[in-house]
């Protein structure tokens, strides 16, 4: 069953030995994030779910991985290779989230692929640093559908995790607006720091049905990253009320760096 669902962003400079001097302007995320493992642990997880904007994304497909462990992709640069962090997957609740796509008629890709992107590694390396118990990896993907079609998906999951005796831990893994300041490296927009007011309070007030009416070129000209990760795990509560815990927001770097968690009931 479904027992803890969290937003976790992925800047690689907050994996130690990246970027020393931008890990060391990442203290509130780099916080939050060990809060977050420390928090997800008391839950005693058994599988982490993870959905990233920067797997091997189809554009017309979500992508549901066999492949029967995960281990650090080269983008990390042998960063983490000290760490083991290296990752079994699920297979039985992969081949039911295969399944059932291809029963609903969601446009899916089975694939192998033994890499982590950088969208699942950051966070996996922080969630993984408390665990007492390893936990096994289902990682996801997005596509260029629309957020209805996400939220959809994450309807679908919950169903399935409804009917899985285990502990199972959601993460959408995602960064907001890629243009909030002019220390970005897409450049400093005027709507980055809107869009990123905007989400936040959406989530807070838990207005999922609003962010289908978010406009296009709002969410294109802030450069988002992930936020149809955060669509999906929406997706996750739509049939009960469900309260969203910021633990911090900062984008010294220029992007916009959100972590919190949801929790049931109000």
């Amino acid at each position: 069953m479904l027992n803890f669902t969290a937003i976790c962003p992925h800047p690689m400079s907050a994996i130690p030995g990246a970027d020393k001097f931008a890990f060391s302007r990442l203290k509130k995320t780099i916080q939050a994030m060990e809060k977050l493992s420390q928090e997800m642990e008391k839950f005693q997880i058994e599988t982490v779910v993870i959905v990233s904007p920067h797997g091997p994304m189809r554009y017309d497909k979500f992508t549901v991985n066999f492949e029967e462990s995960f281990q650090e992709s080269s983008f990390g640069a042998g960063l983490l290779r000290d760490e083991n962090l290296i990752f079994k997957n699920n297979s039985n609740l992969t081949r039911i989230i295969a399944k059932e796509f291809r029963k609903r008629y969601l446009p899916s890709e089975n694939i192998r692929e033994n890499f982590l992107d950088y969208g699942s590694l950051v966070p996996l390396y922080y969630l993984n640093k408390n665990s007492k118990n390893k936990f096994r990896v289902v990682p996801l993907t997005i596509t260029a559908f629309d957020f209805k079609m996400h939220y959809e998906v994450g309807k679908v999951l919950r169903e399935i995790f409804d009917q899985i005796e285990e502990n199972i831990a959601f993460i959408a893994s995602a960064d907001l607006s890629q243009r909030v300041t002019e220390a970005s490296p897409a450049g400093f927009s005027p709507y980055g720091a809107k869009f990123d007011r905007t989400v936040i309070d959406l989530l807070k007030e838990n207005q999922a049905e609003k962010f289908f009416k978010l406009n296009p070129d709002f969410c294109q000209e802030a450069a988002e990253c992930g936020l149809r990760s955060i669509v999906m795990a929406l997706g996750l509560f739509a049939q009960e009320k469900v309260s969203f815990i910021p633990f911090s927001y900062e984008s010294p770097l220029g992007t916009g760096h959100l972590v919190g968690r949801w929790k049931f009931g109000k």
